[in-house]
C-alpha cells in the first residue's frame, strides 16, 4: 500500500509538472545596458532597463526594441523556446551622431539643397573653379563635372565607426532663375548604415545629419563663390 501511494505521489508530481510547463504562461526578464534604455514590446514601451516578457496564449515571439539616447537603437526577436531565463541587450555607443551636426544645433542642411547666388562680377569660368576646388578639397573622387550642364557630383566618401557608416557626398547644379545673376543649388548627401552584418550600397538609409568634417565646406561654398574673398 505503501509503495502504491508513493507511485501515485509521483505520478501527480509529474503530472504538475507537465501541466505547469505545458500551459503556464513563461516569462523571461529582458535587462538592459545601459539601464536608462527604453524597452518596446511589438512597437509599445512597457519599461526601462529591466522587464519580464509574460509568454501567454500562443505567442511563440515579441520584437523586443531597445533604444536609448546617445546609443545605436537595436531590435531583437525574442523566442518563448529561448532556454535562458533572462536575456541582457547591450547597445553599442552612436559615434555617428557625436561626429555630426544636426537640428538640436541648428544645422538641418542634410540631404536638402541650399541656394549660392554668386557675387556680381565673377565670371563662369571663376565660379565653377572655385566650386570643383571645394569639391575636390573634400572628396577624392569626383563622379560627374559637367561645366556645360552646371553639375558637380562627387563619388561616396565612406567614414568607418565601429558599428556604423555613414557615406557622405556633394551635389552641386546650376540654378536658372531668369535674373543676371548666376545661383548654383548645392546639398549635401548624408546615408547611414548601423547594421553592419548588412553588406551593400542597399544597408545605407538617409542620415538627417552631416559630419561635422564637412561643416566648413558648406560655409566655403557660400563665402568663396557668393560672398567676401
Amino acid at each position: 500500500m505503501f509503495r502504491k501511494k508513493l507511485l501515485l505521489s509521483v505520478v501527480a508530481m509529474l503530472l504538475t509538472s507537465l501541466c505547469c510547463s505545458a500551459w503556464g504562461a513563461k516569462k523571461i526578464t529582458v535587462k538592459t545596458i545601459p539601464e536608462t534604455a527604453t524597452i518596446f514590446i511589438d512597437g509599445q514601451a512597457v519599461g526601462e532597463g529591466s522587464y519580464k516578457v509574460k509568454f501567454d496564449g500562443g505567442n511563440e515571439f515579441y520584437i523586443v526594441t531597445v533604444v536609448a539616447d546617445g546609443y545605436i537603437g537595436r531590435r531583437y526577436r525574442l523566442l518563448k523556446s529561448n532556454p535562458n531565463n533572462t536575456v541582457v541587450y547591450r547597445l553599442n555607443e552612436d559615434e555617428a551622431m557625436k561626429a555630426s551636426t544636426g537640428s538640436e544645433n541648428g544645422m538641418e542642411l542634410a540631404n536638402q539643397w541650399f541656394d549660392i547666388t554668386c557675387r556680381r562680377g565673377m565670371s563662369e569660368d571663376m565660379v565653377w573653379k572655385r566650386l570643383m576646388s571645394i569639391a575636390t578639397r573634400y572628396f577624392s573622387n569626383i563622379e560627374v563635372r559637367d561645366k556645360a550642364a552646371g553639375w558637380i557630383k562627387t563619388q561616396w566618401a565612406v567614414t568607418k565607426f565601429a558599428h556604423q557608416r555613414v557615406r557622405t557626398r556633394l551635389e552641386v547644379r546650376i540654378s536658372f532663375t531668369g535674373e543676371d545673376v548666376v545661383t548654383y543649388r548645392a546639398r549635401i548627401v548624408s546615408e547611414i548604415n548601423d547594421d553592419l552584418d548588412c553588406k551593400g550600397s542597399d544597408c545605407y538609409e538617409s542620415y538627417p545629419r552631416v559630419l561635422k568634417k564637412y561643416e566648413p565646406m558648406i560655409e566655403e561654398l557660400q563665402t568663396s563663390v557668393g560672398g567676401g574673398e
